[in-house]
């Protein structure tokens, strides 16, 4: 199990292009200030009010260079603070919506779960192969709505025998429907990345999920 690093670079992105051009055009401004200050004519010298207003324009540039450099050492923190909060995940069962479920060894039981959008008077869950084929039908499943309903699977097919290691697909069927439904699988966080910007969590069996997914930790 393992956190990968969260470095400043990965956070800002066009934010720092844009920090980078406030810091340009501030060099350039006070660049063409000096040259205008070394170059004036001394018989008629640059007018007061201009210079101030000049120098006051200069101040507002440097004072947004500063402020921009600030929010992105805030935005790391953040960054930092919310991905060792995610850190906190790891080793722990969360569920997540999916509609495949994978079977890493023959006989091992598979739990995952369901959510009615409407009512129903039957429900049954199929499991499929990838090549399409139905290899268990689970029915006889509770109908409550609004709540997420747990499946187990033994990992057998409809012959009794034991389904094959691999990925399956994982739907409903559901007699006199008013609505849709959304399937869940529960799986263990493995470690967590930090890519573009969000926390990733990468699963035990192989997929990735968003924090912000998740629907239930055990």
């Amino acid at each position: 199990m393992s956190i990968s690093t969260v470095s400043a670079a990965t956070v800002t992105t066009t934010s720092e292009s844009t920090l980078s051009q406030l810091g340009e055009d501030y060099e350039t401004f006070l660049g063409l200030l000096v040259a205008q200050v070394q170059n004036q004519d001394p018989l008629e010298p640059m007018d007061a009010t201009q210079f101030v207003s000049q120098i006051a324009t200069l101040t507002q540039v440097e004072q947004s260079v500063n402020m921009n450099a600030q929010l992105e050492q805030l935005r790391s923190s953040l960054a930092l603070t919310a991905s060792m909060s995610e850190a906190s995940l790891i080793g722990r069962t969360v569920s997540v919506p999916s509609d495949t479920i994978t079977l890493h060894s023959e006989g091992m039981p598979l739990a995952f779960g369901y959510e009615l959008e409407g009512t129903a008077s039957a429900v049954s869950a199929v499991i499929t192969d990838a090549s399409g084929n139905v290899v268990r039908t689970i029915g006889d499943l509770s109908t409550a709505t609004g709540v997420i309903n747990d499946v187990v699977w033994d990992g057998y097919d409809a012959n009794g025998d034991l389904a094959p290691v691999g990925t399956y697909q994982i739907s409903l069927t559901a007699t006199d429907a008013t609505g849709g439904y959304n399937t869940y699988v529960r799986d263990t966080v493995n470690s967590v990345s930090y890519v573009g910007g969000q926390q990733i969590l990468n699963l035990a069996d192989g997929t990735m999920a968003s924090s912000g997914d998740i629907v239930m930790i055990e």
